[in-house]
């Protein structure tokens, strides 16, 4: 084989493998509201601190605890397991508030199986960082609340019932939010 044949094969060879890849995605695909909001949970986790105390040991997971339905559970795998303050980040969907107790996060979804008031009474003073999306959540008594506000996804906080809670939240995170009296 001379080497203008070579030549010739090798670039038919390299036609079809570009052709056969197929077309890259020119954009990314856009970010949802339930990824907007998952991605704000492992953010809230990075940037509260909980008293040692609320941990067995200095490797213990932060367990997030999702308590009802809401469209962000198809999001949250995105977050599973990421690393945040040297602890891995672990999801437990749970049915009643008898399991509240392993939680140091909890997300009380838009259908709770029990009403928000008694879900808050249920945690008392305990450092579990409590979040939702359903309207008022803060000033009833909830510590973090998505908000809609020019068409994008904020958050609200009640810095009374974080701080009861014996949770810090870093001055980074209070520049975004509203706080609730």
């Amino acid at each position: 084989m001379n080497s203008k044949q070579l030549f010739l094969i090798t670039g038919l060879f390299c036609s079809i493998a570009l052709h056969s890849v197929g077309p890259a995605p020119l954009l990314a695909e856009p970010a949802t509201e339930s990824r907007i909001k998952a991605a704000y949970l492992l953010n809230f986790a990075r940037f509260v601190t909980w008293p040692e105390a609320a941990f067995d040991n200095s490797v213990a997971p932060i367990v997030l605890c999702v308590l009802g339905d809401d469209p962000i559970d198809s999001a949250l795998p995105t977050i599973q397991y990421k690393r945040v303050q040297n602890r891995p980040l672990e999801i437990h969907h749970i049915g009643s508030l008898k399991d509240l107790p392993r939680c140091h996060m909890l997300f009380v979804g838009e259908t709770t199986p029990s009403p928000v008031q008694q879900v808050l009474s249920a945690l008392g003073n305990r450092p579990v960082l409590t979040v939702s999306s359903q309207p008022g959540f803060s000033s009833r008594g909830g510590m973090l609340t998505f908000i809609e506000t020019d068409n994008k996804i904020r958050f609200e906080v009640n810095l009374s019932t974080t701080r009861t809670a014996g949770l810090a939240i870093s001055s980074r995170l209070l520049k975004l939010a509203r706080v609730v009296p």
